[in-house]
């Protein structure tokens, strides 16, 4: 199987999607003057398309032939909007663009309705939605071995749309195939509600989906479906006021007992420039320099002067945006792997090892990003670690190679670790944290040992960064 086939095949196939319109009426069957304009159905193009909105903005993404008009559609991304919607109003992360009336708000976690971000995530997955009925309405009958896949798996992907709905949103407008088309207002569907229409399509699709690991890379397969079971259940209560902490134990357990998923010693490989190899990832969007293009994190969070530390292509936008809240930098463990492999932090060099100097308030002076924001308001341009979960690679466009993790297998660990502890089983959840953080270990060990090794051949040359 070529893993890296639907990586690429998502964008051109986006181009060239189109969505089907037909009339009841015999006057407008005609035939179209313009000869490029293609009206059939093309099945596999529009498949293609609704994969592509997961990663990509628009046909041509991130800047052309947009899906949402009328806005910024560099920032219209589902992932970057899923980003800062579930980071920002929280303890753990601030985007320091104070000029940004959509963006900034949300570090306070005071924002409306009328709120960009908010508009745009919910004009983004309801796209979405309108874009799976239509396939669904287009291949209704289909019983060919490919049709039946890809509508278990656009039915997954509307699931996953909705998902996000009841989880960001509550109360929402509810579509489906069988809704109809037309210039009418649906009708708002209760939480308790769509959580059961959610859970019954996951359960409907899942003997149609390919096994684990079985289907092409960066589609979905029945761990998927488990994985989004196990995500809807962990939150039931809040969902419907009734906890499913037992089956959400059981869903991690159908994904763990697969056997095809193992954690990986070293915490950065699920996240490296090139991780589609990786045994702990069990679904990502896969996204590339040059045709599925968009993840430009690194651009955000770094400073201006870290382009020389990568020997960015392109150059990094100002001072650095997305940081860590030093509160919450400080309950990492000084050894915890996670925080450097997370966290850029300390004195910034150029790839040359030569010392970066500021450019703002800091002009001419040491460029050390220290974990420290005095004013709570984080305009300096050292306050604050910069978030680099994400390998940026050097000599990186301004486009990254590495596939975003949407669900990986230490997820599951933790899931089911959280469910057992609120069942009463505190020391089986604490095992299973333990056994997670002794794969950490391992690796932290044997970085250790190497750096023993390396120093006792050569005790002059080699300091530890």
């Amino acid at each position: 199987m070529n893993t890296k086939f639907f990586k690429y095949i998502i964008p051109a196939l986006s181009l060239v999607f189109s969505v089907n319109f037909t009339s009841c009426l015999g006057d407008l069957d005609v035939t179209p003057i313009d000869p490029n304009l293609n009206v059939e159905f093309d099945q596999n193009a529009n498949f293609a398309k609704i994969y592509a909105g997961l990663a990509i903005t628009g046909n041509k993404g991130p800047d052309g032939q947009g899906d949402i008009a009328d806005t910024d559609e560099g920032a219209s991304g589902l992932m970057r909007m899923l980003f800062n919607l579930n980071e920002l109003p929280t303890d753990e992360a601030i985007c320091a663009w104070s000029g940004d009336v959509d963006v900034y708000p949300l570090n306070f976690a005071k924002f409306t309705a009328s709120n960009g971000v908010v508009l745009n995530m919910f004009n983004r997955l309801y796209i979405q939605i309108a874009q799976c009925n239509n396939f669904l309405i287009q291949t209704e009958g289909k019983d060919d071995e490919e049709s039946l896949t890809q509508r278990a798996e656009v039915r997954f992907i509307r699931a996953l749309d909705y998902y996000y709905l009841i989880d960001l949103y509550g109360n929402v407008p509810f579509v489906d195939e069988n809704t109809g088309i037309g210039t009418y207002v649906p009708e708002r569907i209760t939480r308790a509600n769509l959580y059961t229409y959610i859970e019954k399509e996951l359960k409907e699709i899942e003997p149609q989906m390919k096994a684990p690991r079985a289907n092409v890379y960066g589609r979905a397969d029945q761990a998927a479906v488990w994985m989004l079971l196990s995500r809807l259940y962990l939150n039931a209560e809040v969902y419907t006021g009734d906890p499913q902490w037992n089956a959400c134990i059981q869903e991690c357990d159908d994904i763990i007992n697969s056997g095809k998923y193992s954690l990986d010693i070293n915490y950065s490989n699920p996240f490296k420039a090139h991780n589609e190899n990786s045994l702990e990832n069990i679904l990502v969007i896969p996204y590339d320099e040059i045709f599925a293009t968009g993840f430009n994190y690194h651009l955000a969070a770094l400073h201006g002067a870290n382009q020389k530390t990568y020997d960015l292509v392109g150059s990094p936008w100002g001072a650095g945006a997305y940081k860590g809240i030093p509160q919450f930098i400080d309950t990492y463990d000084p050894d915890d792997e996670r925080l450097n492999a997370t966290w850029l932090g300390g004195p910034q060099y150029a790839s040359d090892r030569t010392p970066l100097t500021g450019s703002y308030d800091l002009m001419g002076q040491p460029l050390i990003f220290v974990n420290k924001m005095p004013n709570g308001i984080f305009t300096g341009e050292a306050e604050g670690y910069r978030w680099l979960k994400y390998e940026v690679e050097m000599g990186a466009r301004s486009e990254l190679n590495n596939d975003l993790v949407l669900f990986r297998l230490t997820q599951v660990h933790m899931m089911k670790a959280e469910c057992l502890l609120r069942t009463g089983k505190a020391d089986q959840a604490a095992s299973i944290v333990s056994m997670v953080r002794k794969e950490l270990l391992k690796n932290i060990l044997k970085k250790q040992l190497s750096q023993e090794r390396n120093y006792k051949k050569n005790p002059v040359t080699n300091t530890v960064r």
